[in-house]
């Protein structure tokens, strides 16, 4: 009876700590890190997440965080948070990303004026490793640039060359985050 009961706790013991664990990611090639580590951090981003599925940035349950880690001009450590619905990261593969309550972030790393440093990781194996994490959370963007149309322009009957495009401005729901050395943060939109 007691080497049942143990052979029981030990067992018990072992899934206890592997569920604490959490899973490890599919792949190797991309990093997983971890942003929320402190309170602070961690509301920042739940704000922004739910402004994004309140503002409707993110719709038919697709939606992942484009984050560019930064340093500004004074020397502050910045996040610049953006939501995306689509495989855009695909050109320039970050090569670390977070999981927060179930959501993907893609890590970046940017200079000072907030542009992605380019890649210098093998881009397929990026990919690849973060086509498996992020699934289909988010769409593809298609192959095909232009759009046919069978529109005819007024007054000079010439065949238009592309269909009609539409475009909103704004931000797009992007947030700049400053970190400051106290521990406090400001929040800004880009412009």
């Amino acid at each position: 009876m007691n080497r049942a009961c143990l052979s029981l706790i030990l067992a018990l013991l072992t899934l206890y700590t592997y569920a604490q664990s959490g899973y490890p990611p599919p792949c190797d090639e991309v990093r997983q890190v971890k942003l929320d580590t402190d309170q602070r951090k961690r509301l920042i981003l739940s704000e922004f997440i739910s402004s994004c599925v309140r503002n409707k940035y993110w719709t038919n349950d697709k939606g992942i965080i484009l984050l560019r880690e930064y340093q500004n001009e004074q020397g502050k450590s910045c996040w610049l948070l953006l939501p995306s619905i689509d495989d855009s990261y695909k050109d320039n593969p970050p090569n670390r990303f977070a999981s927060f309550d179930g959501d993907i972030i893609l890590v970046f790393d940017a200079d000072s004026k907030q542009n992605v440093k380019p890649t210098v990781d093998d881009k397929t194996g990026l990919n690849q490793c973060l086509g498996q994490i992020i699934g289909d959370r988010v769409y593809s963007r298609p192959s095909v640039k232009s759009r046919w149309t069978d529109m005819v322009l007024p007054f000079t009957n010439r065949k238009m060359k592309e269909g009609t495009h539409r475009h909103e401005l704004g931000n797009g729901g992007s947030l700049i985050i400053i970190f400051n050395s106290d521990g406090s943060y400001s929040k800004l939109l880009p412009v």
